[in-house]
């Protein structure tokens, strides 16, 4: 059996329906007994916990690699992504979705939503492990994939931040009604939290209202084109993204920095081929 990412849309569609989702997957199901690591395998693991709940089948948090080397938080992009707009053209977390436990985990995770506890318990858990435990910080994207798809979430999430200080969070986000929304009414933003003001998306224009505020970095901002065309597009200081978190600079990662490049423009290459483009199109 073959998930392919058109299937996977409809499936991602469907994940405020709990019944119909359940339902829709049931359907897709052919082999009760599939190979460890094919999609049939993780379907039919992601199903079981749905009618059965228990352990989860997937890890919330992840440990990332030489390209992201921290602590990830993700949900499933597009649908819950209210903010977007133009980014759907260029979305790199659709790609992701080529490896069936990377999608069926966003899928866990944005079920997990409506139940914050539980991702509270599992960032203990995460936290206690011999690899963090004795840290003093701990670098954590929140949202690689996904964003902020309501003001409970956001609020959740900043409130969580708060009660670990440990956690140097940072992240990306189109969804700047909710920020501009939630600061409005006198929230206090955790101190531990850096927001990019990514491009792209339905709310750019609150961008210079945002930032003003002290959690906000800047602007990081996707163009398509080769770096030395793109620097010729600016009359000022940037500084190009060289797509690895963990090395870009000789002081840590640009994007959480919110002294050295706080206002900075941050310009990441993209390469957008009409196939991309006509792919992206068809999927969402």
């Amino acid at each position: 059996m073959k998930l392919t990412n058109k299937i996977k849309m409809k499936i991602a569609k469907l994940v405020f329906d709990p019944v119909q989702l359940l339902s829709y997957l049931k359907s897709l199901q052919v082999d009760t007994k599939p190979k460890t690591g094919t999609n049939g395998y993780y379907l039919n693991k992601f199903v079981y916990w749905l009618e059965n709940k228990g352990e989860l089948p997937f890890n919330v948090f992840k440990v990332g690699n030489k390209k992201l080397p921290f602590l990830t938080f993700s949900t499933l992009p597009v649908v819950n992504c209210p903010g977007a707009l133009d980014c759907l053209v260029y979305c790199y977390s659709l790609k992701g979705w080529r490896y069936p436990a990377t999608f069926f985990g966003q899928l866990q995770n944005t079920l997990l939503m409506n139940d914050f506890k539980t991702i509270e318990t599992e960032l203990n858990k995460v936290l206690n492990r011999s690899e963090f435990r004795n840290k003093s910080k701990i670098d954590f994207r929140l949202y690689v994939d996904g964003d902020f798809k309501n003001m409970d979430d956001l609020k959740n999430w900043m409130n969580l931040l708060k009660k670990y200080p440990v956690l140097n969070s940072y992240g990306y986000s189109k969804s700047l009604q909710l920020f501009t929304s939630l600061n409005d009414t006198g929230f206090s933003f955790p101190k531990n939290y850096v927001l990019n003001l990514s491009n792209g998306g339905r709310f750019d224009m609150l961008k210079p209202i945002l930032q003003k505020l002290d959690f906000v970095r800047g602007n990081f901002t996707a163009i398509k084109g080769k770096v030395s065309e793109i620097r010729k597009q600016f009359n000022k200081k940037i500084f190009i993204c060289p797509g690895e978190c963990g090395s870009c600079t000789s002081i840590g990662h640009a994007c959480g920095n919110n002294t050295v490049f706080k206002d900075m423009e941050i310009v990441i290459p993209v390469n957008l081929t009409k196939r991309k483009i006509k792919i992206m199109q068809s999927i969402t």
